[in-house]
């Protein structure tokens, strides 16, 4: 039994690094195995299924995904987030406002248009989502309580000097309709 151990702990150290980053499990009707989906600056690099079936079993099947996505993980130079010293979100191309989690969203609901800056983050193993009306706040107003609330949430200092992007045609238009 003290064989069997070391050689867990062996395979759990050579696989901790990344541990399942990249990974997820796929259990879907007849599928079963881990897929592995690799990014580096918000685009696919590589996905690929293995297959419980194909390699004998589950743990064999992980093992072989782990591999597989270390290998592409070095071949492209790829430093996933949990690692990367700053332990910061950078900002992608997506992004709107400047600051990872903090989004401006527009609906039209029944005519009315409504639109408000979304403060995004994890609290207690869930997403929480918490919005401010530009209506109510005012544009910069509300993007400024979304950052708050964001950086309250996450445990950051607020950014100094980020402004919102300047508002398109349409949304000066509505702004200023509302008187806003």
């Amino acid at each position: 039994m003290a064989i069997k151990k070391s050689s867990k702990k062996t395979v759990r150290k050579k696989s901790k690094g990344l541990g399942l980053t990249y990974i997820t499990r796929m259990d879907h009707g007849n599928t079963h195995g881990w897929w592995v989906r690799v990014y580096k600056d918000s685009k696919p690099v590589e996905s690929k299924l293995f297959s419980d079936g194909v390699y004998g079993s589950k743990t064999k099947a992980k093992l072989e995904a782990q591999a597989h996505r270390d290998k592409v993980v070095k071949k492209n130079k790829i430093v996933p987030v949990h690692m990367r010293k700053t332990r910061e979100h950078s900002v992608d191309c997506r992004s709107t406002s400047g600051l990872v989690g903090v989004t401006l969203s527009m609906a039209d609901k029944a005519g009315s248009l409504r639109v408000h800056w979304s403060a995004r983050f994890m609290e207690k193993g869930k997403q929480r989502n918490v919005s401010f009306s530009v209506r109510k706040y005012g544009y910069e107003g509300a993007f400024r309580k979304a950052i708050r609330v964001r950086c309250d949430a996450i445990g950051t200092r607020l950014p100094r000097g980020l402004k919102p992007p300047a508002p398109n045609l349409s949304l000066k238009k509505w702004m200023k309709s509302v008187g806003v």
